[in-house]
């Protein structure tokens, strides 16, 4: 099963986990865009291998609380990055994500890459949830560059 349909269906039980809870309080949820670069530009992911789902690179937005410690039981957000770089945070039905601070992994899936670890990641987990530089507190709408060149990372291969 790929990371797509692993995603939706995670999107899929958290909408319904909701509705069964009946949350009734509103809270202020904002639409985060942005784009994955190195050294400034748009990564390059036009190649067939993009096209057709074999490889990708995906962002996941992880809640914290203020010391930076993931909070379990709030859902994660995540995208998969378009040919040119972007990505839209769209949140639960389109209505974005709530405010407040966020880890932010990114994952370049290629199943043909692999390391010693056997791992399936072109930036070798640089990115994880562990690893990440990536901290932003999201309290409006906004956009943002993950440079991946500042954070160790390298681009991926098309």
């Amino acid at each position: 099963m790929n990371s797509l349909h692993r995603v939706a269906r995670a999107l899929v039980a958290t909408v319904v986990c909701l509705g069964i809870l009946g949350c009734g309080t509103q809270e202020k949820r904002v639409i985060v865009t942005g784009k994955v670069s190195e050294g400034g530009k748009p990564l390059d992911l036009s190649g067939k291998e993009y096209k057709v789902h074999a490889k990708a690179v995906e962002v996941t937005f992880y809640p914290v609380d203020s010391a930076g410690k993931v909070l379990q039981n709030k859902p994660t957000y995540g995208a998969t990055v378009q040919a040119d770089g972007s990505f839209k945070i769209e949140g639960e039905n389109g209505t974005g994500l709530p405010v407040g601070k966020y880890k932010v992994g990114v994952v370049h899936r290629d199943p043909m890459y692999r390391t010693p670890k056997g791992q399936g990641d072109r930036f070798d987990q640089r990115f994880s949830l562990e690893k990440t530089p990536f901290v932003f507190d999201i309290q409006e709408s906004k956009s943002i560059e993950l440079d991946v060149s500042a954070g160790g990372g390298a681009a991926p291969n098309p």
